[in-house]
Formats: structure tokens, sequence, C-alpha cells
């Protein structure tokens, strides 16, 4: 079996998609070492699961501005450049996951010498510039942003993408399309199981909302705390249980004490990893999604809606484009992006009609979750790896 190096700017434990990923090759009988970020209090190199990660320190724990993001991602770049400078033949296959996607850049070295290089776009950094920046279409950085990925898309022997509309959007965007594979982020169903419903709640239990994952304003949970306040009357006994860490975690806690809702809204203490999510929201009755409406939130189809989907627990959720493709009324509950009343009037439909509660989870099921697992989907992945390994040594 090959040798294969991953690169993601990123805390691997915290990054569900590389860990599949990696887990998958190693579990394939790969040698996998994988490159990250490292975060304060982590050791320099750990093995996971039989993957070797190697961890490289940032500027600062947490950046927030764009320019101290560039100069932490051209760090990053300068560690992976050197290490794969150093080892230009060690590896098989290189595989880069974007964010930035100039990141791929660092493996030219073996590129030059016919090694293969994945570049795994997770995210359109167009898209997110524009949202979390402000910017509009004609910003200098768009511009600049755009053509890094159309290069980065260009100078890789392949491209991994987590939608079909994304790869759409690539292709349009001059990367050619044969190049471009879709490995789609599907729960990992080793810890995502499927299970029995769990067993009717008494009398007067709470009406339980959960939302899990990043806290990032273009995920819009203020809009689900708002939508809280507004149907606190309507719902005797409620809880909206988030669970997760990001930059807007100190701001949402003063949002929800600011509108009084320190009973019905409770917090993780932060980061909670990913093999502890489903003990966590089990008992859920209802799954919120609430992303703004946006260029980037428009071609996002949230891992966390379809792990809401295996566990069985019915979703609210915007109806995007991305969302329309996959999920209908039958099989989720809409509300209007960004509108904290369309959410707030779901949330009370749901609570209301434990019937339709039911409908949605047993339908979402069947027609999405007997579809598409990981165990299945991560053969493209597979296949790739093996189809680029061999037409190397060919």
């Amino acid at each position: 079996m090959a040798t294969i190096f991953m690169a993601a700017y990123t805390n691997y434990r915290r990054d569900p998609r590389v860990r599949r990923e990696a887990e998958a090759l190693a579990e394939a009988g790969h040698r996998v070492v994988f490159l990250s970020r490292r975060q304060p209090g982590e050791p320099d190199a750990e093995t996971i699961a039989g993957v070797e990660v190697i961890k490289a320190p940032g500027l600062k724990e947490k950046c927030d501005s764009f320019g101290e993001y560039l100069a932490d991602y051209l760090l990053f770049f300068a560690i992976t450049f050197l290490h794969l400078l150093c080892h230009p033949r060690r590896y098989r296959l290189i595989h880069i996951n974007n964010m930035p996607d100039f990141l791929v850049f660092a493996a030219c070295v073996p590129r030059l010498l016919g090694v293969p290089v994945i570049h795994d776009v997770h995210d359109l950094m167009p898209e997110l510039f524009l949202e979390k920046f402000a910017a509009d279409e004609t910003h200098w950085g768009i511009h600049a942003l755009k053509l890094q990925e159309h290069w980065a898309g260009r100078f890789a022997s392949a491209v991994l993408t987590v939608e079909d509309r994304l790869k759409t959007i690539l292709s349009e965007r001059g990367i050619p399309k044969r190049k471009i594979h879709v490995l789609m982020n599907l729960p990992d169903d080793r810890i995502f199981a499927a299970q029995e419903p769990p067993p009717p709640k008494p009398d007067g239990a709470p009406f339980v909302m959960v939302y899990h994952g990043t806290l990032a304003r273009r995920l819009g949970i203020d809009i689900a705390i708002e939508a809280a306040a507004k149907i606190r009357e309507h719902i005797p006994a409620m809880e909206l249980r988030i669970i997760g860490a990001g930059e807007e975690r100190e701001r949402l806690i003063a949002l929800s004490e600011r509108l009084g809702l320190q009973a019905i809204v409770t917090f993780s203490t932060g980061y909670v990893p990913v093999e502890t999510i489903p003990g966590l929201i089990r008992d859920a009755d209802a799954g919120i999604v609430p992303l703004r409406a946006c260029s980037g939130t428009d071609i996002m189809l949230p891992t966390k809606l379809l792990e809401y989907v295996t566990l069985g627990i019915p979703s609210i959720v915007p109806k995007t484009r991305t969302i329309g493709r996959y999920f209908d009324a039958d099989m989720v509950q809409f509300f209007e992006a960004g509108d904290s009343d369309s959410l707030a009037a779901a949330m009370v439909e749901l609570y209301h009609d434990p019937a339709r509660r039911t409908a949605l989870s047993v339908n979402a099921a069947e027609r999405f979750g007997k579809l598409y697992h990981w165990s299945r989907h991560k053969d493209v992945y597979l296949n790739l790896v093996r189809t680029l390994i061999a037409d190397q040594a060919g």
C-alpha cells in the first residue's frame, strides 16, 4: 500500500470531513501522514485511528481580519511546502484541502516530479469572503480568490468537492469538469448510526430543539435564538440546546441573556468531540439548521442536517436551492432563510404536531438516508486514490 500525505488548515480532531477521508485511507491499508493546525495545549504529533497527525503552529489562536487570516495561511503554506520539499519522493499521493485554495501549490515540487495531487474544495472561498467581510462582487479580493481557485484546480491532478452544484460552479470558472469528483459530506455511519427511536417522553417534558456545529454568523444561530424568544409563550416547556464552538459564541450567549432566555437556551462548554454528539442530541424533538440567506449558504448541503436524518430527528431548514434538491416538504419543515418569524412559526407547528414530526423523520430516512451512506460513498474517494496511484506507476 502507499504512503499518502494530507494537509488541511484545520484542527484535525474537529474536522469530520478530513478525518473521514484520512481514516478511510488508513482502513484501506495506506500509511497516512496528515499535517494540520495545532491548537493550544495539543501535542506536536499524535496517532489517531491509524493516522499520523503532525501539527503546525499558528500565529494566533483565532484570526479576526482578512490580513490575519492571510498571514496565518502563508505560515501554514510555508510549513507544508518545506515538509514536501524535504521529502519530495516519500509520498505516492498528496491530498490538500482548502481553505485556502493556494495551499495546493505547496505540493509544486512533488507535482513536478510526477506525484499526483488532489485539491479538495470544501468551501468556495469567493462566496465565503463575500459574506464574512461584507464585500461585493467588484472587490479586488473576490477577483483574486476566483483567480487562485481557478489555477489551483488547473494545477491539481484531480479536484474533489462536496456537492454537484459546487462541481458546476467550479467548471464554469474554468476547471475542467472531467477533473472534478463529488465526495459528499455524509455522516460517518460508525458514529451516527440509525437506532430505534427513544421511548416516549413523559407529560410535561421540555420540547427540545438542537443545533450542533460551528458557531458562525452565516449559520444563523442568532436567528434561532430570536425565534425561541418569540415563542416562549406558545411552548410552555422548551429547550434550545446549542452545541459547539466558534467566533460567535460570546455574542450568542450575550444575545440569549439580553432576551432573558437563560432558562431556555443552553450552550455546551465549547468544542464537543464529534463522537459524543449523538448522545447529546438523540432525545431532540427537532434539529434546527438556521442558515442565513447568502451565496455561500445557498450552495451548502449542511452535514448537521444529514446527521439529524440519520438519527431520526425531524429537521427545520431553510429552502435553499441545494437543500431543495434533496429534500421536500414531506421530509423536512421549511422556513424562510434569515426570517426569525418564519422560523418561530415552523417551531410552533412542529411542537403542536407530533405526527408530522414522526412522518418527517421517517420520510427523510427512507428517501435520503437509505440512498446515501458514507460506508458506501467513500468508495468514490478510494477508487480515485487507486486510479491516481496506478496512473503514476504506469
